[in-house]
């Protein structure tokens, strides 16, 4: 057995004990074990090369939150100035808009400009700034541009046939606040526009199956009264043009409400339902508000345009009047992009106070006592619509706080800190 197996020599690191031969060592080899090799202590190096990854670790990550720190006051920053800037914007537009529009519509009928040519003009404006704006999105592509063009327009045409609706019903819109216009003064026709707040929650409810508040019914009715009394003092002013029909003034603003809040709530169901850009849905709109328009050019005044040309009448202030019209339109997508609709009643509100003044400066209007009333319901009520909750807030601000105890603030116990060595100071609740 020894010649078949001869002993062999202990491997090195092997521990041989005392007193034993090479064969009893041979016949014991798995009784024996290597013994660990004495670890080598480190280097003094690795410690610091550790050291130096740990705080270059720790720059990267301070370099890291400090500029995603500043991104987002960057992004903080630019937000707010759009969302303040557009409101300051779309304000003085709402109120440049009434007077400059009657400011021009003074003089002889037929030296005056066609105001379906003015709508034609505002469509055709606006459809190309759209486009610019898609073309930016697509990074100056071209190509991209007409990829994304063809998409939207004729995949999806069943969505682009839907939006011909509010095409229509914005064009005949923009040719009745112009006859509004024409046949009443600047206040008085911004308020009794101020009806599409009721057509607007009446279209609500019935195509989106929402529901409003008491507050937001009670502000209807605060609406309501105050324009009747702007209508009744309408007819005691001085400012109405000579020639000038009230009662069809009253109607077209009555129409051109109606179909602003219904155009509205259409247009919202469609945007909700997918997630095409702004602009896009312009594009979408103009391909059909563009060719009605000229249907109704070629109706109403399809003669004069014969006689004189598409743009008689046309001078400086008009072209001031179709720029006016252009800015609030794209103005209000940023506002209710970037601000709300709260807001932006705000700002329709301090419009109408600063058509009042100047109406009162370039008009020679001169309203009285019931006037003013009137207006301070509109302001009212359409701030009671835009925030229905602040009323309840503030009347059941006493009941809650009768009701429902104060909030205790929270002391924090430490771990090795028992609750007995510890108790509660008055006020405080222990965690």
């Amino acid at each position: 057995r020894d010649q078949r197996h001869p002993p062999q020599e202990p491997r090195e690191g092997r521990a041989q004990p005392c007193g034993t031969t090479q064969t009893e060592l041979w016949h014991n080899r798995d009784c024996c074990h290597a013994l660990p090799e004495p670890a080598e202590p480190p280097a003094a190096g690795a410690s610091m090369q550790k050291d130096a990854a740990g705080a270059e670790r720790a720059s990267l990550v301070s370099a890291s939150e400090t500029s995603s720190e500043q991104a987002v006051s960057k992004s903080t920053k630019t937000a707010l100035l759009l969302k303040w800037g557009s409101l300051a914007v779309l304000m003085v537009q709402n109120s440049s808009a009434f007077v400059v529009t009657r400011y021009t519509r003074q003089g002889k009928p037929n030296e005056l400009y066609l105001t379906s040519v003015v709508v034609l003009m505002v469509e055709l404006i606006k459809m190309a700034i759209c486009l610019l704006l898609l073309l930016r999105d697509a990074r100056g592509s071209v190509r991209e541009l007409c990829a994304e063009l063809q998409h939207h327009l004729w995949v999806e045409r069943r969505t682009t046939l839907l939006l011909g609706v509010p095409a229509l019903c914005y064009a005949m819109q923009n040719n009745l606040v112009f006859v509004a216009i024409s046949n009443l003064s600047a206040a008085a026709a911004q308020v009794l526009y101020q009806l599409k707040t009721i057509s607007t929650a009446f279209f609500t409810v019935l195509l989106l199956r929402r529901s409003f508040r008491a507050a937001q019914w009670v502000s209807f009715l605060l609406l309501m009264a105050g324009v009747a009394l702007v209508q009744s003092e309408d007819g005691k002013s001085s400012s109405a043009p000579t020639g000038a029909a009230p009662w069809l003034g009253v109607s077209a603003a009555l129409a051109a409400a109606s179909i602003s809040g219904f155009a509205g709530v259409f247009l919202e169901k469609m945007f909700t339902s997918g997630g095409t850009s702004l602009w896009m849905r312009n594009v979408q709109l103009g391909l059909f508000a563009i060719p009605l328009q000229c249907i109704a050019i070629a109706q109403v005044d399809g003669q004069r345009v014969m006689r004189r040309g598409l743009v008689q009448g046309f001078h400086t202030s008009t072209w001031v009047v179709v720029a006016v019209q252009v800015v609030g339109a794209l103005c209000t997508a940023v506002v209710i992009k970037f601000a709300g609709n709260v807001l932006k009643t705000f700002a329709t509100v301090l419009a109408l106070l600063l058509t009042c003044g100047s109406s009162m400066v370039l008009f020679d209007f001169h309203p009285t006592q019931l006037f003013f009333e009137g207006i301070g319901l509109v302001c009212v009520s359409v701030w009671l619509y835009a925030r229905p909750g602040d009323v309840s807030d503030v009347l059941g601000l006493c009941r809650r706080k009768e009701s429902s105890p104060r909030s205790a603030p929270l002391r924090h116990i430490p771990d090795d800190v028992s609750e007995e060595e510890l108790p509660p100071k008055d006020g405080q609740i222990v965690v």
